[in-house]
């Protein structure tokens, strides 16, 4: 009797066990992985389910749409130079967004634990895409490869080269995501003369010196941060220079706390002025001010997160000058 009741009661887990597709385990017969990428979500509703299917299934790629949309947002200015990196990280998030817009939710089940969604990319679409894409960068690459060789003035020279330098980690994210995608696991090689030129660029970039000097409380440590981002995007920075830099970033910063308003968090505001001149001569050719706030659990970590936003902006703002404004060769 005993027997029978046990049966009973488990006979609707049995049921739901029996009828649960295979794919909610991460493999489905019907979607091989030679020929679709999967990725399964669960939530209170499908539409929650769905929503976390194709997040788990884009995980698999190296760059994300949002990660593209906030490098072309640092990279954003009016100069030719500058629009034309942020076009580069814009088509690399177009060509993202076109794999993902491929992306269907092919199945639902509901579980007694919620929801759950497959999301499924059909590989060879894909592949094309990004295919596309690769073939266009090496087009590109050679063009500017050809532009570096004529290009006469040495911040001209920079311009160019910290473009191929964009280009050349824009590739590597798109093959990376082709190797993903791809059922053999590999990417389509660069032309043959792809590193060397890469390297060539590499030199031109780091020909030029920036040094950076923070005056005031903190500034050694101010001006590392500011110096570690430069170097980020590529541009050769130090803090102390025993030759004539090129370029002098001089600054000033200043972050204090605000009135606590609750015992939760406490807020700092900060700015920092910043003037930028020729190594050479001294001219100052652009000045700029930076502002920000953030929270933090205690005062101190808050100054220090908002001196830390602050040089953040200030590399950005560095970069974006030196590939817009029309420096000075000589």
């Amino acid at each position: 009797m005993n027997l029978v009741v046990l049966l009973l009661a488990l006979a609707p887990s049995l049921a739901a066990a029996a009828d649960k597709p295979d794919w909610v385990s991460g493999a489905s017969a019907a979607y091989p992985k030679s020929v679709y990428l999967i990725g399964v979500g669960r939530g209170p509703t499908q539409e929650k389910a769905a929503d976390k299917a194709r997040a788990e299934l884009a995980k698999s790629f190296s760059l994300s749409i949002e990660a593209a949309t906030s490098v072309a947002a640092r990279e954003t200015s009016d100069g030719s130079a500058s629009n034309y990196s942020q076009q580069i990280s814009d088509d690399v998030r177009s060509s993202t967004a076109k794999v993902l817009d491929g992306v269907e939710i092919a199945q639902y089940w509901q579980g007694p634990d919620g929801h759950y969604a497959l999301a499924v990319l059909n590989r060879e679409h894909s592949l094309k895409i990004f295919r596309d894409k690769l073939d266009e960068f090496d087009r590109d690459f050679a063009d500017m490869s050809s532009a570096l060789g004529k290009a006469e003035g040495k911040f001209l020279r920079l311009r160019t080269a910290l473009r191929m330098l964009r280009l050349v980690k824009d590739r590597r994210r798109i093959n990376e995501d082709f190797r993903v995608l791809n059922p053999e696991g590999k990417g389509i090689p660069a032309p043959a003369s792809f590193s060397d030129v890469a390297a060539k660029a590499r030199k031109a970039a780091v020909s030029i010196t920036f040094q950076v000097d923070v005056a005031g409380e903190n500034g050694e440590a101010l001006a590392s941060r500011i110096i570690d981002a430069l170097n980020v995007y590529g541009l050769k920075a130090v803090e102390k220079n025993p030759k004539t830099p090129d370029i002098l970033v001089e600054a000033k910063a200043q972050g204090a706390p605000l009135p606590a308003e609750n015992l939760l968090w406490v807020w700092a505001k900060g700015s920092i002025l910043v003037k930028m001149s020729y190594g050479a001569t001294g001219e100052v050719f652009t000045r700029f001010e930076e502002s920000g706030q953030e929270a933090a659990r205690d005062s101190d970590s808050a100054v220090d997160a908002v001196l830390k936003g602050l040089c953040e902006k200030t590399a950005d703002h560095v970069f974006k000058v030196v590939m817009s404004a029309e420096l000075a060769d000589d």
